[in-house]
């Protein structure tokens, strides 16, 4: 299977926020973010969120992004920022 940068990048993020204690060690996209996978609770998806607009240079919309579905697993979360960026064009 090919590597994903987008993928590699985000799951960077997610390690960085979950830190290595909650980080496991053959996550990939159906790995999820909250329990059973990285442990994030509110207060780190919150963190992650600003991680990922800052590194991607994309905005989340609150009804529309932050949602249960967008933050279920390591995939869904690189694939709404994949979206994000394929529809911003002002980004450089």
């Amino acid at each position: 299977m090919a590597s994903d940068p987008l993928l590699d990048a985000t799951r960077a993020l997610v390690e960085r926020v979950a830190g290595p204690s909650r980080t496991p060690e053959d996550s990939g996209p159906e790995t999820p973010l909250s329990a059973e996978g990285f442990w994030l609770d509110s207060v780190e998806l919150l963190e992650l969120v600003v991680a990922c607009e800052t590194e991607f240079n994309i905005m989340f919309d609150a009804t529309t992004d932050l949602t249960g579905g967008t933050f279920e697993t390591l995939g869904a979360l690189t694939e709404r920022i994949r979206e994000k960026r394929s529809h911003d064009h002002t980004r450089p």
